[in-house]
């Protein structure tokens, strides 16, 4: 039977606004300034600013690959294909739990689950909602995910259908788990928490490549 999407309980969302980082300017003011030193005129001050650019960069590469996120996904369906995201080594995820340490959780009951999430979600900077078939329909994934928005965590979400898993192959794509979630406005929470779908003929090369950005931009981007 359908059913409509639940309000989330908050506020809606915050206006964007635009942030001024201090170190987007800083390294290719510095470099400038120390190659018009070292080699007097315009193509000092190029030179300068393009190895400022390129400190730039490394500063941003250092930050994103520190950054702690928690992965919220359907453990039935999709572990084996949740593993190799975590196998990418680009970011900090939470500990992974095997099956057994997963039924062991479930079987004390809905406060257990609630303070296992609760507790590995707590210093992460980032929610990832990697989406398989029936990742939508998951009363957990739901919950953790209506925890990262009131908490103020960026989150993301990923499909992961085209990840291949040893058992099962690939799937059915998933429906968006975000359109789950109305604001008071009548909005839905898919309207300002990004949704990617990786190429389908190289899916966790796309993931591999971009998944660093994609977390970096959710940071800078939140709405909560």
């Amino acid at each position: 039977m359908a059913h409509s999407p639940r309000p989330i309980k908050l506020k809606a969302p915050k206006k964007r606004v635009s942030q001024f980082r201090v170190e987007q300017v800083f390294w290719p003011s510095a470099g400038a300034l120390l190659g018009n030193v070292l080699l007097p005129g315009i193509g000092g001050l190029l030179a300068g600013g393009v190895i400022g650019g390129a400190l730039t960069l490394n500063s941003k590469e250092k930050k994103v690959a520190k950054i702690p996120v928690f992965y919220s996904f359907h453990f039935a369906n999709d572990v084996m294909r949740v593993q190799q995201i975590r196998n990418i080594g680009a970011i900090e995820g939470n500990s992974a739990v095997n099956a057994n340490e997963w039924e062991q959780i479930k079987r004390n009951g809905k406060a257990a689950v609630q303070n296992w999430i609760d507790q590995n979600m707590k210093y992460k900077r980032c929610v990832i909602v990697l989406i398989g078939s029936e990742t939508a329909s998951r009363p957990w994934v739901k919950y953790e995910i209506e925890r990262a928005w009131n908490q103020g965590k960026a989150i993301i979400g990923i499909h992961i259908h085209n990840i291949r898993c040893a058992r099962n192959g690939t799937c059915r794509k998933g429906a968006n788990p975000f359109d789950e979630f109305t604001f008071n406005d009548g909005r839905k929470l898919s309207s300002v928490v990004p949704c990617y779908d990786p190429d389908p003929s190289q899916a966790y090369r796309d993931i591999a490549a971009n998944i660093s950005d994609w977390i970096d931009h959710a940071i800078k981007n939140k709405r909560n």
